[in-house]
């Protein structure tokens, strides 16, 4: 499992190092390489192996008709990219996905379980204020999730 914040230079190639703990992570699926891919929001989302094959399973039952499902198919499964690790605990992330993402200098790896994101700090920043700006709107829809 994935948890945590992490901030990581990403260098002029495009090649960002994996947090340590998501390393460990990693270790327990044995994965020598990540799929990444583009999420909703303006973030890149990162993959084990294991996961992403339980991803393509859910994706491969959705409507071929339903636009919702196909913008999904299209926008996140049919981005997706095999990013290998290499022997310093790095991935290549290509320029389509670092460009979508808008990485820079400075990303920022965000632990959400089965996955991790990796952002932008600024966009983080930005969309995570603007995010929070009713809490009590998003207690409440927690609350009805039964968290």
């Amino acid at each position: 499992m994935f948890k945590g914040h992490y901030v990581n230079s990403i260098n002029d190639k495009g090649r960002v190092s994996i947090p340590s703990r998501f390393r460990e992570a990693l270790n327990g699926w044995a994965a020598d390489h990540l799929i990444v891919t583009k999420s909703l929001d303006q973030c890149l989302v990162a993959y084990a192996p294991e996961e992403w094959e339980r991803m393509e399973k859910k994706a491969a039952t959705l409507s071929t008709v339903r636009r919702a499902d196909i913008i999904f198919k299209r926008h996140v499964m049919g981005s997706a990219e095999e990013c290998q690790i290499d022997a310093q605990g790095r991935i290549l992330i290509p320029a389509s996905l670092r460009e979508y993402a808008g990485l820079k200098k400075k990303c920022l790896c965000v632990g959400v379980t089965d996955r991790f994101e990796i952002w932008d700090v600024d966009t983080y920043d930005a969309y995570m204020k603007e995010a929070l700006k009713d809490p009590e709107s998003l207690r409440d829809e927690l609350a009805s999730l039964g968290l």
